[in-house]
């Protein structure tokens, strides 16, 4: 099911002010992938096993952010090939729940990556107890915190 006649993918009125991941949903995804690799780079350049297993619960906790949004912007900019994958459009409601598939997505994938911060915070407190990177893992334990603490204070 597409769209109603005089509005955008989204469902929202056509003359509505909308936002990057609605009018260019491909580019904002290729801009937060690009965000993503930089930070990796930053983070692990010159590569060594040490460098990555000192430094990883940062980039989980922090540099996913950048993926997080290409993940869950993904369908929207690479909208035919999820339509061919699914066989339905992405704007398509379930019957038993009467949600549109985008917003089932973007709901599993924002678990997924919150839990994922959780895990990086819980290695970052490991890699503190080794004294190793003190930096970016207390970095990465702040971020865990202030991540769940909006997550159950505010659900976002």
């Amino acid at each position: 099911m597409d769209s109603p006649p005089g509005s955008n993918p989204a469902g929202m009125p056509a003359e509505a002010s909308m936002s990057l991941e609605h009018t260019h949903p491909m580019l904002l995804c290729i801009l937060a992938l690009l965000a993503w690799v930089m930070v990796c780079v930053l983070m692990f350049w010159p590569f060594s096993l040490k460098r990555l297993t000192d430094r990883m619960p940062f980039v989980v906790c922090f540099g996913n952010l950048p993926l997080e949004l290409a993940v869950m912007v993904s369908p929207k900019g690479f909208r035919g090939i999820f339509e061919k994958f699914l066989g339905h459009s992405i704007y398509a409601k379930r019957f038993e729940t009467d949600w549109q598939w985008i917003n089932r997505w973007e709901m599993v994938t924002g678990k997924l990556f919150f839990w994922l911060t959780v895990v990086g915070g819980l290695w970052a407190i490991v890699n503190l107890c080794r004294r190793r990177a003190w930096i970016s893992n207390l970095l990465a334990v702040i971020v865990t915190l202030l991540l769940y603490y909006f997550r159950t204070r505010f659900g976002v």
